[in-house]
């Protein structure tokens, strides 16, 4: 059977389960349910009926919002090339099925993150075109000696701490083009080390709140402070690096023995050598301003809290850091622009932006909004009470790691912030009736975790994925579930040990 047929006969069979499954689950209007029930209402703004949730026409809309989107991954799964294509079929869906109106499929995309996102794209080409990343491409070549093991540790070790540090976003862009520069240099294959970037950005972007955007919605809505994080996030993050570096050496070490053979030091400082010359006094002076501003532009971000704050207080009006962080890559391209010439802003707009990356972001973006609007996300958040009831009585330690699970795998395929949204109410809700905070930090590490398990998992997977393609080197679901199956599999399975420990502190 070809893709074609495949693709046809998978999407009827998923939205047949779909409208199934949504009709069968039904959530009563008492105990959780109720808590679950009201926290859907706030969000359409009243409902008129708490049973709304289980009309028919709620669960004619919850079935096609769950349906559509489950047929954009599965299409994905098919073919990376139909993701495109299935992306802007689901919302299409959405929108002329009547699930959501189309002003609230606009307002549901984070534009701060797209203009963010863009952004960064262009002012990493700029640099690219400065040969910053060539230069720090063959730093890094020098600094391993010609060993990939080394190799395998500076860009974990650069990915976790840039994502702990800024965000996972600004991470993975400035961390693959550095790894694009040495596939260049060195014609290596690059496909694990990209896969191994990815992982390192979003196991670093648990450590703080500022480096994921579940981190920086928990700590506001859950008032988890940056201490709790530096206790409970930042240790499980660094150790779980350790393993990730650990399984990935032995998952690959054909990969890096093949490395060991083809790499030297004589080899990498051949390479050094004649970097170096082919330098001229003009191309030193633009690496060193790219440098400077790449520096300045990673301090604009760790600082934007205190520079939103000192705006505020200058103009006299109230500045969002979110919505400011969106912004700081525009400044440094204006200032970029001076050196690497105003009159070819147009060339990197068009070269630098992945810009069916940037699509399917936005209609990701609107599919996960759905199943929330729709009450998808709700039902789902009460099987999870249900899953975790014994003889009517909750165990709040299993329900902490049944969670931890359930976000991990819907974070594996779902916008893993719209889940984590979807399930707050229920971790408010288990906090309420005496559970540990603990289910806050199992949402944080699920959430996180379960997004290195697909392509598809996390904003720094859709964004490598882009960016690779667009560099003409294509990752596809086998060779990423290869490293990232075993890898992320402990890596929830140490979490889940952790959080059961965190639940006594």
């Amino acid at each position: 059977m070809d893709n074609a047929r495949k693709s046809i006969l998978v999407s009827i069979i998923i939205l047949a389960v779909s409208f199934a499954a949504m009709y069968l689950i039904r959530i009563p209007y008492n105990g959780v349910g109720e808590s679950i029930i009201d926290a859907w209402c706030r969000l359409r703004g009243g409902c008129g009926s708490p049973l709304l949730i289980n009309s028919t026409r709620s669960i004619i809309e919850q079935g096609a919002s769950l349906g559509f989107f489950l047929v954009v991954i599965a299409l994905t799964v098919i073919s990376m090339e139909y993701r495109y294509y299935a992306a802007l079929l689901g919302v299409s869906a959405i929108v002329f099925l009547g699930v959501m109106s189309p002003q609230l499929i606009v307002g549901s995309v984070e534009w701060d993150l797209i203009l963010f996102l863009i952004g960064n794209m262009v002012l990493a080409y700029i640099l690219k075109a400065m040969r910053v990343f060539e230069y720090l491409a063959i730093k890094v070549l020098e600094a391993s000696r010609g060993r990939p093991v080394l190799l395998v540790a500076f860009l974990s070790l650069l990915s976790w701490f840039l994502a702990l540090a800024v965000d996972e976003v600004t991470s993975i862009i400035y961390v693959l083009m550095l790894v694009f520069d040495i596939y260049r240099i060195t014609g290596y294959d690059v496909k694990p080390l990209i896969i191994l970037s990815v992982l390192s950005t979003n196991t670093g972007s648990v450590a703080l709140p500022v480096g994921n955007p579940i981190g920086i919605y928990l700590a506001f809505t859950a008032n988890l402070s940056i201490t709790s994080f530096i206790l409970k996030a930042l240790p499980l993050s660094l150790f779980t690096l350790g393993l990730l570096i650990a399984l990935f050496s032995m998952v690959e070490r054909e990969y890096l023995s093949e490395l060991e053979q083809r790499a030297n030091i004589e080899k990498a400082t051949k390479m050094a050598t004649s970097f170096y010359t082919s330098l001229s006094h003009a191309d030193y002076s633009r690496i060193k301003g790219g440098l400077a501003i790449q520096i300045s532009f990673l301090i604009l971000v760790g600082i934007s809290d205190h520079l939103s704050r000192l705006i505020s207080l200058l103009g006299g009006l109230v500045v969002d850091p979110h919505a400011l962080l969106a912004f700081i890559p525009y400044l440094l391209i204006v200032v970029s622009g001076l050196i690497f010439g105003v009159s070819r802003m147009g060339e990197a707009l068009e070269k630098g932006v992945e810009w069916p990356s940037i699509i399917f972001f936005i209609a990701l973006f609107m599919l996960g909004y759905s199943l929330s609007w729709s009450g998808t996300a709700s039902k789902l958040a009460y099987l999870t009470v249900l899953m975790s009831s014994w003889g009517g009585t909750v165990s709040f330690q299993f329900l902490s790691t049944v969670i931890l699970v359930l976000s991990a795998m819907l974070s594996s395929v779902l916008d893993n912030l719209s889940v984590i949204v979807a399930l707050t109410p229920v971790a408010k809700t288990i906090v309420s009736m005496g559970g540990s905070t603990a289910v806050y930090w199992a949402l944080l590490y699920g959430g996180v975790f379960g997004g290195n398990y697909t392509p598809i998992g996390s904003s720094a997977n859709i964004i490598a994925v882009g960016l690779s393609e667009k560099n003409r080197i294509n990752i596809g679901w086998a060779e990423w579930l290869k490293i990232a199956l075993l890898t992320t599999t402990v890596q929830i399975i140490v979490s889940i040990a952790w959080v059961l420990t965190v639940g006594s502190w």
